[in-house]
């Protein structure tokens, strides 16, 4: 009998020790608790959109606007770390992933996140086109971290992936239509002491269409690229000189069409990562017109008028 009960007095001795100091859980043990929580209802944090259906399918309420699909959107996180690797070790090597999940299914939106997070952790990677394969491989990755004692050399010794999706509400005062919105996938790596380096990738989306929207989707057919980046040129001028770059370079400084894009209340967006305009340029560097100034540039159904804005962070 006094055995079991010092037993028992050591079993809670240490979890009073451990509850004093947790650890990060690894990829594996988070997975295992998703399962839990899933088998008795728990859910992440979630925040409601409310996304107009597609104008072919769409009812009217009773003001005569289209009626609202409800979708939820729940945060979930994956961290893979070298074996015996713990919050306090600078030198091992860490990876946390933040994604998204949509109840219901959203597959096309789903599909388009796990392609963008997979060409974030490996730009140098073929172009995945299928979701599968592109979660796939984001999966094999974590493993490889999570197994292999020495690091993984294609990837930073820290990285943290987060994902977001805003949307733009209303293209008008007295409208509730979402009709634009994007998937924001940031990355911030450390691949030496100090240095840490930011990128940044936009997925502009048709939310009624569900589907991913170029550049060229947005314009208007007599306007091309070019003159869209004229608009852009006193934007960049401003912003290379408070770089120090001389004033007679200001003018004929390239200023190439970015990958980078996006469209809020505030107008067209170009984000430019680290290095694309300038050497020491650490971070991405976002651009703005605003709409007043591409008038005859974009369709006018793609200007967002209305001031507010949702997000789910």
């Amino acid at each position: 009998m006094k055995g079991a009960v010092l037993v028992i007095m050591l079993v809670l001795a240490s979890q009073v020790l451990l509850g004093c100091a947790p650890q990060p859980e690894s990829m594996f043990e988070q997975q295992a608790e998703e399962e839990a929580a899933n088998e008795i209802g728990a859910h992440s944090t979630i925040q409601n959109y409310e996304l107009s259906k597609p104008s072919t399918s769409s009812a009217l309420d009773k003001t005569g606007h289209k009626q609202a699909l409800p979708i939820n959107v729940s945060k979930q996180q994956t961290i893979a770390r070298q074996p015996n690797c713990n919050g306090q070790q600078t030198r091992c090597q860490y990876l946390e992933l933040n994604t998204l999940a949509f109840t219901p299914p959203q597959p096309w939106l789903t599909n388009i996140m796990w392609q963008t997070v997979a060409r974030a952790l490996s730009p140098d990677a073929p172009f995945i086109s299928q979701q599968q394969v592109a979660r796939d491989s984001v999966s094999a990755l974590l493993k490889q971290i999570e197994f292999h004692s020495a690091g993984v050399s294609s990837q930073p010794k820290y990285q943290r992936i987060d994902t977001d999706l805003i949307l733009n509400q209303g293209l008008s005062a007295d409208s509730n239509e979402v009709m634009t919105g994007y998937l924001l996938v940031e990355s911030t790596q450390q691949r030496s002491e100090g240095h840490q380096q930011g990128h940044r990738d936009y997925v502009m989306l048709d939310m009624q269409k569900k589907l991913q929207l170029t550049v060229e989707d947005v314009l208007l057919a007599d306007a091309d690229t070019q003159k869209l980046l004229s608009t852009f040129n006193t934007i960049k001028k401003q912003w290379l000189a408070e770089q120090g770059v001389e004033q007679q370079y200001l003018e004929e400084w390239p200023l190439p069409l970015s990958e980078q894009w996006y469209i809020d209340q505030q107008g067209l967006h170009l984000v430019y990562q680290s290095g694309e305009l300038l050497n020491t340029q650490l971070q991405p560097v976002d651009f703005v017109v605003p709409f007043t100034q591409l008038q005859g540039i974009v369709k006018p159904n793609y200007m967002v008028r209305l001031s507010t804005s949702m997000t789910s962070s």
